[in-house]
């Protein structure tokens, strides 16, 4: 038990000593340059992300691999038992039946070593349809119909970059626009304040308070010096809500403009020495 205690003891020791040491960094880096030198102001900002929500589309090999890899499972598995799964002669049957005669007709090894197989449903004459219609469907068993939506949504059309439903199988990172350029929400980090702390305030201050953001640790991911400045960074992902520009509701003003970017658009709207200090920290995904 003694030792069990002097453990814990350490373990506490140890926090509170690591709480010290981030206060006193994110509070005085830069202000050691000498009693002549001006100190440096250390800022704290948020690369604030929406995760894809989609997949992205397969292309060129990747698409001829996964098509490759699907077939090789469906000429592998077990064969479906039609009978348990569908009503004899229901128009749910024959769609799958005609799906099965689809997918049995690739052959992706030599031709002449293609097993013969007789069709499933009989060829459909000219002008007949063997999916059938949607007023078929009602006719034998109940058909749950799904809806595809597309993969670019009006947000895309529009190319309104303030919305979140824009580019849905890229990471977006929010920009927003002071002094006239863009950069991260960032912002001076106060007295006895850590950088995640300073981060979450800079980005309610900056774009208000109606996002839910979950940051990933409280260390930084990256830092951009300019000038006496040095501002790190903290990674966040964004959980609900939306950012706003203008006032934050707090009386002070917040940023002039916000925008949810891609990688390539935020390598074209930020300025050319600010891309080189993020840019390792974005996704290219």
């Amino acid at each position: 038990m003694n030792g069990l205690r002097q453990i814990r003891q350490v373990i506490g020791h140890r926090s509170k000593l690591g709480a010290r040491q981030s206060r006193w960094f994110s509070a005085s880096v830069g202000a050691r340059g000498g009693s002549g030198a001006e100190p440096s102001v250390v800022q704290a900002g948020m690369v604030l992300q929406r995760n894809p929500i989609l997949m992205q589309q397969a292309t060129g090999f990747e698409a001829v691999t996964d098509e490759y890899f699907g077939w090789l499972d469906y000429v592998t598995a077990e064969r479906f038992p039609r009978d348990f799964f569908f009503k004899k002669g229901s128009t749910v049957e024959s769609r799958w039946m005609v799906l099965e005669d689809k997918r049995a007709d690739q052959w992706y090894f030599d031709a002449k070593s293609k097993p013969a197989r007789k069709q499933s449903k009989p060829a459909a004459a000219e002008g007949e349809d063997l999916l059938g219609t949607d007023a078929d469907a009602g006719k034998g068993s109940a058909v749950n119909t799904v809806e595809v939506h597309p993969r670019l949504t009006t947000a895309d059309a529009s190319g309104d970059t303030k919305l979140l439903e824009r580019k849905l199988d890229r990471t977006l990172y929010l920009l927003v626009k002071k002094n006239d350029q863009w950069v991260f929400p960032q912002g001076a980090v106060q007295t006895d304040e850590v950088l995640s702390q300073a981060a979450r305030r800079n980005l309610k201050e900056t774009c208000g308070d109606r996002m839910d953001v979950w940051t990933v640790g409280h260390g930084p991911i990256g830092h951009h010096e300019a000038g006496k400045s040095t501002t790190f960074f903290v990674k966040g992902h964004i959980l609900r809500g939306q950012a706003k520009a203008g006032n934050n509701g707090q009386g002070e003003a917040g940023a002039a403009d916000f925008r949810w970017a891609t990688r390539e658009e935020v390598e074209t709207a930020v300025a050319p020495e600010y891309w080189l200090s993020v840019k390792d920290m974005l996704s290219s995904v």
